[in-house]
């Protein structure tokens, strides 16, 4: 687990600017925001325009005056209601936070609310996620989310739902969705002491009856937190304190045992009858069609890797063109660069924080609906490609793409590769991003080539420029001078094989003294790196910095970057390097050897098989000392000629590689195709049944298990014994590593056709 707060931005407040996103609003409000007012004139624009840029855009806002003593109070918030229709102002003699809110629920029009404070914000997508989460679980009363405190504090807040952990400790935040009917079965609400911790006590009052919550798993609320604050004014004085406390524990008393709760990422258990179906949406479109052009973006997540710098990159360049963006995210994932994405894209979904995967399919083509999505572009997403038939049955005019980065043999006999074939007739295009990855396709895996394009990820060539002068040159160059410095720059997980490189450098640091290698990156395999490197008591030769927002500086400084991965498809690092004038080493995996030659690093056979040597750190002598001798090669050259090979790195990337280039060309492409249209043959898309039954077997055989102590919950109430026994084991990881074996070696076959022949 990474330490999200280390890349969350917390300067990306929502609502610093009013969006000039056109938003069209129809028909009655289905959630009515819920805000008491008391002298809030201070920051209630910027929470304004955190609502108006809401991409869900069917709410009423009601603001009660809570007796605010501001000068001009009633003519300030006349002329702001004036912004827009959805605002109404209700005023009232001063009774607390509580006793407002009740008051503007009492006068609510939709089913559901929200509760939030006239100075906190909340992120764009979270009225739409919260609306879409309640109404698709209809058991639970009300949903909040993960929470992130700025201004004069700064931290993360997202403890996982307990019970009777809440009834000590509020871990909820203070905003969240709330059936009407439910929060209107409070009437003592309005009569709590201005002392009390509304929330808290409404929390623990929906608990004492039983009432379901659900733990919505992103950072969609904003708490503004300030040491003037309420909060802190009832927090530091002892007698408040204790009123509060009082009203508290008088209300935890009623909760004799854990309620449960949904809190996404959720457990996908078996589950026959989850058919796709579409959600239930009769509402006009919110944008028109043909005002801009829009690319639904189905994408794993947004962590670190090339593939998702890629994505990146070209969301960048759509932007730039004018497309509108949305993007929707099918693995759960952690906070790393989802600030980077959400700062180019129009809207960001991640699908495993607010819904449970069976409405998944419905979301997406709600989203394709009411937003006129002209193209739908799929890249890694192992749910999106089950997804897509689906989709196109329902969608065959729109045109859909997939862009593939590396076949993966030792996952389902190929991985994506092998998806994007299995549903190539649904498809309009498929991009790989080697010439390597196509020949293996259409060699290996039958793969038809008439709608098969290369298209290299390649690198900005003017952003990873070595004549560039960046903030850590002089201090880099003063920190590792007179020594040659190896770059092992990627996620730190086993295919990449760091293990490899620490018994590489035990080789090199027995014979000089002037080499340092530098791991720049983060994973799963750190512990196990930190563990060897110990061993060999290397830790002045190996430097493990972690992931790095700018590797430039690193690049400035690198002698040769090392690729010593078991697969790839060609990495973004080689790109970044040679476009610095680093020299590249490199396993002889995927693409690598269609941008690395003699002329600006070198290319090593491998010795070693994904399949079978993840884990097996005994590495061939011969592959060591390859390595080696690759990387004397490179570090002992006379000066004249390592000033060439620099040259000639940068060049060929210039000349060949730009991603410019690249994206401009995807970019003219995904415009001739929407402007034409989708010229798939349309009785492809009239089997809708067999698209149904893809999405089943997905369900069936892709299960997630995720710890939740407090859940009561059996979703499944109706499977049988042996069912929930299999359900149960499934949660543990060497019960699933025990199946994959017994899958991969056939037992499993074996032992249902014995049983089959025992029955006859």
């Amino acid at each position: 687990m990474v330490n999200e707060k280390k890349y969350f931005n917390f300067s990306k407040e929502p609502g610093k600017q009013l969006s000039n996103r056109i938003v069209l609003n129809d028909g009655e409000p289905l959630i009515s925001i819920i805000t008491p007012y008391y002298n809030s004139k201070k920051y209630l624009q910027q929470t304004a325009n955190s609502i108006f840029n809401q991409t869900f855009p069917y709410f009423e806002w009601i603001i009660v005056n809570d007796g605010s003593t501001e000068e001009d109070t009633t003519e300030f918030l006349s002329k702001f209601a004036n912004q827009d229709n959805r605002i109404k102002i209700l005023n009232k003699e001063n009774g607390g936070p509580a006793s407002a809110r009740f008051f503007g629920v009492e006068n609510a029009t939709a089913d559901i609310i929200y509760t939030m404070d006239a100075d906190d914000l909340i992120d764009n997508t979270l009225l739409e996620c919260g609306y879409w989460t309640l109404t698709t679980n209809k058991k639970a009363t009300w949903a909040y989310s993960n929470s992130c405190a700025f201004g004069e504090q700064e931290y993360l807040w997202c403890p996982p739902f307990n019970t009777m952990k809440e009834k000590k400790e509020n871990l909820l935040c203070g905003s969240a969705f709330i059936r009407k009917d439910k929060f209107l079965e409070l009437p003592e609400y309005t009569k709590l002491p201005k002392e009390v911790h509304e929330d808290w006590y409404m929390w623990l009052k929906f608990l004492s009856k039983g009432y379901l919550p659900i733990k919505m798993n992103f950072y969609g609320f904003w708490y503004r937190r300030e040491t003037v604050g309420r909060l802190n004014a009832i927090n530091s004085d002892k007698e408040k304190s204790k009123i509060a406390e009082s009203y508290l524990e008088e209300v935890a008393k009623n909760i004799k045992k854990n309620v449960g709760a949904i809190q996404f990422p959720i457990t996908t258990d078996y589950c026959y009858t989850a058919y796709p179906k579409e959600l239930n949406w009769s509402r006009l479109p919110i944008t028109k069609k043909g005002e801009k052009k829009r690319i639904l973006c189905i994408f794993p997540w947004s962590v670190t890797g090339g593939a998702d710098i890629f994505n990146l990159n070209l969301i960048k360049v759509l932007k730039g063109q004018g497309f509108e963006i949305t993007m929707v995210t099918t693995e759960s994932t952690q906070y790393i660069l989802r600030h980077q994405f959400e700062e180019n894209v129009d809207e960001y979904f991640d699908l495993t924080t607010f819904l449970k995967r069976e409405d998944w399919a419905g979301f997406i083509h709600y989203i394709i609906k009411s937003r006129n999505i002209d193209l739908v572009f799929e890249s890694n997403s192992f749910y999106g490609y089950y997804v897509t038939p689906w989709l196109k049955c329902k969608f065959p005019e729109i045109p859909f793409v997939d862009y593939l980065h590396a076949e993966d043999w030792s996952w389902r006999d190929g991985g994506y590769p092998r998806d994007s074939i299995a549903i190539s007739c649904y498809l309009e295009k498929t991009y790989t991003c080697t010439r390597y990855l196509k020949e293996i396709m259409h060699d290996k895996m039958e793969k038809r080539l008439d709608n098969t394009k290369v298209l290299y990820i390649g690198v900005d060539t003017k952003h990873f420029d070595p004549d560039l002068d960046l903030p850590q040159d002089n201090e880099l160059k003063e920190k590792y001078k007179d020594k040659k410095i190896l770059l092992f720059p990627c996620r730190l997980e086993y295919l990449k094989r760091p293990i490899f490189m620490v018994e590489l450098m035990k080789i090199i640091c027995s014979e000089r003294k002037d080499i340092i290698c530098l791991f720049i990156g983060d994973g799963s395999a750190k512990d196990k790196t930190l563990e060897y490197i110990k061993k060999y008591d290397l830790s002045n030769y190996i430097k493990i910095l972690g992931m790095k927002s700018d590797v430039r500086p690193y690049y400035k400084i690198g002698d040769i970057t090392i690729i010593s991965s078991l697969t790839e498809g060609l990495t973004l690092t080689a790109y970044e390097s040679l476009s610095m004038g680093v020299p590249v080493i490199s396993s002889d995996v995927g693409g690598q050897k269609e941008l690395v030659n003699d002329s600006n690093g070198k290319i090593i056979k491998t010795y070693q098989n994904v399949e079978k040597d993840l884990h097996n750190y005994e590495y061939s002598i011969e592959e060591l000392e390859e390595y080696k001798n690759a990387i004397y090669g490179i570090l002992d050259k006379n000066d004249k000629d390592k000033i060439e090979q620099k040259k000639l790195c940068r060049e060929n990337i210039i000349k060949n590689f730009d991603t410019n280039k690249s994206m401009e060309q995807l970019v003219d492409e995904f415009n001739d195709m929407i402007k034409t249209g989708s010229r798939i043959d349309k009785s492809i898309c009239e089997n809708i049944e067999i698209a149904e039954r893809i999405l089943i077997l997905y369900n069936e055989l892709n299960k997630n298990y995720y710890k939740d102590e407090d859940s009561n919950i059996n979703e499944n109430v109706n499977i049988s014994k042996k069912q929930k026994i299999r359900n149960f084991l499934w949660r543990f990881k060497f019960w699933r590593g025990f199946i994959k074996v017994c899958q991969k070696f056939g037992i499993i076959r074996v032992t249902k056709k014995i049983r089959y022949i025992i029955k006859r």
